[in-house]
């Protein structure tokens, strides 16, 4: 409240020699209750100066060292208490060495001290990449437990990880406040005392990333995403449109509409269809910034992806009195194969021969008129048609658009096959193979009895 804290971040070295030299230096001090609560009449309370010495603590701790809290030397006294292995370890320390009782205390790998579980607002970290890293936690003994600070060593790695990362008690400690009868605050910090730290260099977070990407465990691949049928592909198309120019009405809107080829379905229940938002001129541009996705299912074959996905666009203006204007429409085809493509695409727009029919109408009505343009671009079920309006076209703006196609099939196990035969059988993986082959012996053995022994 009354303390500039350092941002607290994790901390990463590439430490040499052994983690069992490893020491540091842990600090904690109490600063004078901010809010005293005040004395009544008649009561003479003397300052607790033993109680003011125990609020401050400095220690060294080596690497997995165990101390003990006062509540696990209460626990761990008895020997009824004490199951594992572990625990009996600790009641034979704890029967012939008797710790004094500090602020300080450990949790140390075979603890099984999860730092997640508890409900400590002063610490906000996450749990390690996985098993193969060695912990220990630093804890203070306030009235309750707090976490102080979080140590991870990657014995593969050679790497330590320490969260909040070193500090110094005199420059720029750690709070922590504590609210009881008054407010108290401890300040705490982690130096580093130990020749295997004074010559750990500290990494990059960029090259700790990539190294510990590789030490997640693995995943079947099956439960990241969906994968593909056997001879099928899947193919994601990721679509933006970005502005438009040069269009002469302002209050400017795009409709698009998608035309699947035959044989490609639609894996979810995506529309089809859809509308940019109305974008105002600025400097002659209409941004728009949308996008849309579709997530498509095809067969696995040449002549599927050679075919092509139909887009159609049509730009429209809305006038003071909300009427919708026809400025223009364009077509782009899109191939069903992996591509990553940017774009302007132009506007044509259909005229009347009488240019002054043409201005009374989008005076009167809007001059919103509605165009078939799976029959005008002449893509209507593989036929080729001609313009069927008998009127003049031009010009009438741009469009700028960005899309791209992600393609997802199953592994090829098989070689490819010389004859088209063998088309069915290449993309068959090893297991479905074996599957097969254990399927078609039983069969036969109920055909002609046999017992394979």
């Amino acid at each position: 409240m009354f303390f500039t804290e350092k941002p607290k971040k994790t901390g990463i070295y590439r430490a040499t020699g052994s983690i069992s030299n490893f020491q540091c230096r842990i600090t904690i001090r109490k600063i004078h209750s901010l809010i005293d609560v005040p004395v009544l009449e008649g009561l003479n309370k003397k300052p607790n100066h033993d109680q003011e010495n125990g609020s401050n603590e400095i220690r060294i701790i080596h690497w997995q060292e165990k101390i003990f809290s006062s509540y696990e030397k209460d626990y761990y006294r008895f020997k009824e208490n004490c199951k594992s292995e572990h625990q009996k370890q600790y009641y034979q320390w704890l029967k012939s060495d008797s710790q004094n009782t500090n602020i300080l205390f450990t949790y140390i790998d075979g603890d099984n001290y999860y730092p997640d579980d508890k409900d400590n607002k002063n610490q906000l970290t996450s749990s390690p990449p996985n098993s193969k890293f060695q912990s220990m936690y630093l804890m203070a003994d306030l009235g309750h437990e707090v976490l102080l600070f979080s140590i991870y060593w990657s014995p593969e790695e050679q790497i330590l990880m320490v969260y909040p990362d070193f500090n110094e008690i005199n420059t720029n400690p750690f709070y922590h406040e504590m609210r009881e009868s008054n407010l108290h605050m401890y300040h705490y910090a982690l130096e580093k005392c130990s020749p295997t730290m004074s010559s750990a260099v500290k990494l990059p977070d960029a090259m700790v990333l990539q190294r510990f990407t590789t030490l997640l465990p693995a995943q079947n691949r099956k439960e990241l995403f969906i994968m593909p049928k056997q001879l099928h592909r899947n193919l994601l198309v990721l679509l933006e449109i970005v502005e438009a120019t040069d269009f002469k009405y302002d209050n400017v809107h795009v409709r698009y509409q998608f035309e699947l080829p035959g044989g490609v379905k639609m894996m979810k229940n995506v529309a089809l269809s859809g509308s940019t938002h109305s974008s105002s001129r600025q400097h002659n541009h209409w941004h728009f910034g949308h996008c849309h996705e579709l997530f498509l299912v095809l067969p696995d074959s040449k002549e599927e992806r050679q075919q092509n996905l139909q887009l159609y666009f049509e730009a429209i203006s809305v006038d003071s009195w909300y009427r919708e204007r026809y400025i223009g429409h364009c077509y782009l085809s899109i191939p069903l194969r992996s591509d990553r493509n940017e774009t302007t695409l132009s506007f044509v727009q259909l005229n009347n021969s009488d240019v002054l029919y043409d201005r009374m109408e989008a005076f009167l009505v809007g001059n919103r008129r509605k165009v078939n343009l799976t029959s005008f671009y002449g893509q209507q079920h593989g036929k080729t048609l001609l313009n069927r309006y008998g009127n003049s076209t031009n010009t009438s703006g741009k469009l700028q658009i960005r899309y791209q196609m992600v393609h997802q099939h199953q592994p090829m196990i098989l070689n490819e096959g010389l004859y088209s035969a063998a088309r069915k059988a290449k993309n068959i993986s090893l297991k479905e193979l074996i599957t097969s082959f254990n399927s078609a012996r039983e069969r036969l053995e109920e055909f002609i009895d046999l017992k394979y022994q």
